[in-house]
């Protein structure tokens, strides 16, 4: 057989295997890692074979004869008989995998027949003719450079043995071969001798890795070596590395390497005298969205968006960053003459990088409608999309478009039926909106008068309050250096709220304004600059912690105020709860104006943010630069990346495939966080020991991305001693993880039902718990006198989902959670009779009770409706939303009458019965309610004419609760009432609804209340 037709067969069977992987990659476990184990395997021997011909090796076939005779044929019936297996009862077959299993140990990609030609590869001549061109000669050594980083990560993983010498020499080789792949992938200059130099290293590095392989399947033990082989061999790996070194100097063009900055670099600094404090009371920044200067430019956009043309057209709003382009969006988007005349309203963020499936999925998304579209392809995103807005009238906003590709890839799916159809863009760049088919003419958004400069400025400062008056004439000297830019605006004024109130304080401040912003075209860079030099130290890293995430990403702030915690940002201050603390960094971040509000919590809170861009840019360049954070995207930045010295955190955006097929090797990380950069289904991981055997010094790893497929997760994760975040996917958590004992957060996402271990009570430091699975599928905690035997759980305070049988269990249960705040219960083992005593919960402020009953039809309902249910809450409780309980109308009272709950939400089924009547002096501080598909006809109050109702109501929401027909007269005369918000289908009864809302908008004005809006959104 010549060498060609070796290297084809190989292919051949390679082909097979991956066809076979493709068919089986919904999931068979232990059978797929072993597969793709024979595939590497495989890619290896092809690779070898390729790089010793082109180092000049002859006659290979007789020497690789035997080796090819046990790898080759055995894979090739290893495939054939997998291939016949074309289901999961037979691939699951004991017999057959004990097939598999005796058959892939006998394939050994390394053996003594390998290392003998390794030796011939040596000693074959340096001149050898290539036969290939440069490029091939370049792809056959890249691929098996590929094969060598790989065989030396297996190695490395699997290192506890070595000495340390002989550990970090291979990784300085690690290290090496990563460069060499770098330069491999691209042409350069005098490319034919720097290719044969790279061969001879590759030769040398090859033998090295053969006997350390060959040992290991030997002995067991990599690190056996005998005492006298292993010198030389030490010394061989030395001066390997030392050749490499200098060929590395030479193609860097400099015998120096540098190194970047240590992270001690990275501590407190003086200069721009930074407040060492948070902000008194009195001087808390403005942290709601204020306006200034743009009513007009609001009125000219909305009047091109309604009027104007009846064929579809795009009104572009351009401007430099930072001049508010987003703020004049948003108002447009939601002002009430755009929502009356649009049907259907998108928004769609695209930002520099943009994946064309998920901006879809994020246009079809943002109209809150939860349909699982994540399984379609583009082109069914793209037919969805035109099915969807066809017929409608409807605007679409593209917020930051930095390239006419995105609009042009969906351009197809918005028709242009002659109903005054409107796309709205905003984007830095002039030329995008002179690019697109139906652009209008560009909207070029003006800077702000010093006038209103200085009103924007006094505003974010003291709100509504007037600015003293000495402090007037530096207000206005400090507004003009500003450039008519409202980010510097705000941003200046986030500073200005956290100093004295004082005319010397200003004063100097103005003065140093002037000595920092030199030039207008830096403003931005130097306004940031100074705002970032005036954070405390915990804020600062806080800020650049940002940088770890995309640009444009919303981002939740309750997990990242948790990553924070982990990362050892947040000061441990007595007496309060980290959890607070946290909250504080991130308002006091949002008060300077550095960290904007994305979407508030119906109780008040901040339930996502994020950044703007500039600020993203300036945070990923100064996080770089103190080797704070490095970002990784893609395969190529993947593959050549070398970890450097004090590297603490390391954030990665690829494909789950290119992170695995990367071989990265950071052992010295302290966080490890990966997002999957597709929008395809989760990369599913069949073996999943690599991420814990390599990362053991982490504080925070983030793979829930990645879909890890053995049944249990491997033992090595016992040696995470460290890690105080863990958010994963998987199938079992087992009992090993009480191992982790150090673990604060741990995040498990799953696709079924799912046993926590006993164990998991034994976890002392545990304070956040969230099983988060699909609709229906519940995380549940063990059923036995484990559970009752065990300790409790002093520290844990948030937990979701539960489920929670309403029985003795379930009490045993709550008496080891009493410290929790926040509780979410998802119960499938709620029968005809439910005691929820949740009274002993004493600290519990959020409560979400789903009772999930998937058989609910006929003479079960008529069951669930005459269940017997005995409900009592703690005081303590602010937040409660309820679901499928059936809680009889007559029993709200015990709801009514919680003395701190201030948002209550009523999903469906959650009550039963026809007519609700509310209780006098109830609802003490309720701010938002919400209906959402309940059945009830009448809501009325006990005494029509009292005002003892809802004294600090401020929100009503009412969603597809269509059945209503009365309202309590009380609604009318609340004067703290701002919002009442409907959704519903297009429907008579709603139409109905409507016509009662609007009654109660006409009371409130008649009483005064000017500032009631009502706010419709109708799904189609």
């Amino acid at each position: 057989m010549r060498d060609d037709e070796l290297v084809e067969f190989i292919d051949f069977i390679l082909q097979n295997l991956v066809d076979l992987l493709t068919v089986m990659s919904s999931g068979y476990g232990a059978l797929l890692a072993q597969l793709r184990a024979l595939e590497k395997k495989l890619t290896f021997l092809k690779s070898f074979i390729l790089f010793a011909k082109l180092r000049g090796t002859v006659d290979i076939p007789s020497l690789l004869f035997t080796h090819i005779e046990v790898v080759v044929l055995i894979a090739a019936c290893l495939s054939y008989m997998c291939s016949l297996w074309d289901d999961a009862e037979a691939m699951y077959n004991p017999e057959h995998c004990s097939i598999i299993c005796e058959q892939l140990e006998m394939i050994k990609p390394v053996d003594i027949h390998v290392y003998e030609i390794y030796m011939q590869v040596r000693r074959a001549s340096s001149t050898s003719a290539s036969l290939h061109t440069t490029m091939m000669d370049q792809q056959i050594l890249n691929n098996f450079n590929d094969s060598l980083i790989s065989c030396l990560w297996d190695l490395l993983c699997c290192s506890s043995s070595f000495m340390g010498s002989v550990k970090d020499e291979m990784q300085i080789l690690d290290a090496g071969l990563r460069f060499f792949r770098s330069i491999l992938k691209e042409p350069k200059e005098h490319m034919d001798e720097l290719n044969e130099k790279i061969g001879a290293l590759l030769t040398e590095a090859g033998i090295i890795i053969c006997l350390l392989l060959l040992n290991r399947t030997k002995e067991g033990e990599p690190d056996s070596l005998e005492s006298t082989k292993a010198l030389d061999f030490y010394d061989m790996l030395v001066n390997t590395n030392i050749h490499i070194k200098h060929v590395k100097d030479q193609i860097s063009g400099s015998s120096i390497i540098g190194s970047p900055p240590s992270n001690h670099s990275f501590q407190e600094q003086g200069g721009c005298k930074p407040s060492s404090h948070m902000p008194s009371e009195g001087k808390k920044p403005i942290t709601h969205e204020v306006m200034v200067g743009l009513d007009d430019e609001a009125e000219k956009v909305i009047d091109r968006l309604i009027s104007g043309q009846e064929h579809l057209e795009i009104v572009p709003i351009v401007g430099m960053a930072g001049l508010g382009k987003t703020t004049l969006a948003k108002k447009v988007y939601n002002d009430n003459s755009i929502i009356y005349n649009f049907h259907i309203r998108f928004w769609c963020t695209v930002s520099q990088e943009f994946n064309v499936k998920k901006l879809l999925l994020q246009i079809l998304h943002s109209d809150g409608e939860n349909e699982k579209l994540e399984f379609l392809d583009e082109d069914e995103l793209l037919q969805k999309l035109y099915q969807k807005l066809k017929g409608n009238r409807y605007l679409v906003v593209f917020y930051d478009i930095w390239d006419i590709r995105a609009w042009n890839e969906l351009r197809y799916s918005f028709p242009d039926n002659n109903k005054r159809n409107r796309i709205l863009f905003t984007s830095r760049f002039s030329n995008v909106a002179s690019q697109v088919e139906y652009g209008g003419q560009p909207h070029n958004l003006r800077p702000l008068t010093e006038k209103e400069s200085c009103e924007l400025l006094q505003r974010k400062v003291f709100g509504e309050e007037d600015c003293p008056q000495p402090l007037c004439g530096f207000g206005m000297e400090i507004a003009q250096k500003c450039k008519g830019l409202p980010l510097t605006v705000v941003v200046v004024a986030g500073i200005l709220a956290t100093i004295e109130h004082e005319v010397w304080a200003w004063e100097e401040f103005s003065e140093r304004l002037t000595l920092t912003m030199v030039s207008s075209t830096e403003l931005c860079k130097k306004s940031l600059e100074l705002s970032y030099e005036y954070l405390p130290y915990r804020l600062k890293v806080c800020l650049l912690y940002f940088a770890a995430f995309q640009e444009d990403e919303i981002i939740g702030t309750k997990n990242l105020m948790r990553l924070w915690i982990a990362e050892g940002f947040v000061e441990n201050v007595e007496g309060k709860r980290l959890e607070d603390i946290a909250e504080e960094y991130m308002m006091d971040l949002i008060g300077r104006n550095l960290v904007m509000i994305s979407e508030r919590r119906s109780s008040g809170g901040v339930k996502s943010c994020c950044i703007h861009d500039l600020l993203f840019e300036f945070c990923k360049i100064q996080a770089k630069e103190k080797n704070f954070l490095q970002v990784l995207r893609g395969f190529d930045e993947l593959s050549t990346f070398n970890e450097p010295p004090n590297l603490p955190l390391l954030s990665i955006f690829s494909s789950g495939e290119d992170f695995i097929k990367s071989k990265l090797f950071c052992p010295h990380l302290r966080t490890l966080l990966f997002f999957d950069q597709t929008a395809a289904r989760y990369f599913q991981l069949a073996d999943t020991s690599f991420p814990f055997s390599i990362y053991k010094r982490l504080n925070v790893l983030k793979l829930d991305h990645i879909h890890l497929m053995q049944e249990e997760l491997p033992e090595e994760v016992e040696s995470l001693l460290n890690l105080r975040y863990l958010a994963i996917r998987a199938k079992n958590i087992p009992p090993s993880i009480a191992k982790i004992s150090n673990l604060e957060t741990f995040s498990l996402k799953h696709c079924r039902e799912v046993t926590l271990p006993g164990t998991i009570w034994s976890m002392k430091k545990l304070r956040h718990l969230h099983v988060r699975p699909g609709p229906a599928v519940i995380g549940r905690l063990p059923k036995d006198n484990a559970v009752e035997n065990s300790s409790t759980l002093l520290n844990l305070d948030t937990l979701s989902n539960l489920d929670l049988p309403f029985n003795q269990e379930g009490e045993n249960i709550m008496r080891k959670i009493q410290n929790i705040r926040k509780l979410r219960i998802s119960s499938t083992m709620a029968g005809r009779n439910v005691c929820c005593n949740m009274s002993r919960l004493e600290s519990l402020e959020s409560l979400t009770l789903l009772l999930i009953d998937p058989l609910r039809k006929g003479s079960l309902l008529d069951s669930l409706r005459s269940r017997n249910i005995e409900l009592s809450l703690p005081m303590s409780l602010k937040k409660l939303l309820l679901a499928g309980l059936f809680l009889p109308c007559s029993k709200m009272q015990l709801i009514e009458q919680l003395p701190n709950l201030e948002v209550l939400k009523l999903h469906h089924d959650s009550l039963y019965g026809g007519s609700w009547e509310l209780t006098k002096g109830g609802f003490t501080k309720l701010r938002v309610l919400t209906f959402s598909q309940l059945d009830i006809v009448e809501w009325t109050e006990s005494d029509p004419d009292s005002d003892d109702y809802f004294p600090c109501l401020q929100q009503l929401n009412l969603e597809f609760s269509w059945k209503l027909e009365k309202f309590p007269s009380c609604l009318e005369r609340i004067s703290t009432l701002e919002k009442i918000k409907m959704k519903h289908w297009k429907s008579n009864d709603h139409d109905r609804v409507l016509c009662l809302v609007r009654g109660i908008e006409e009371s409130q004005r008649n009483y005064g209340n000017e500032n009631l809006k009502i706010i419709t959104q109708r799904i189609y």
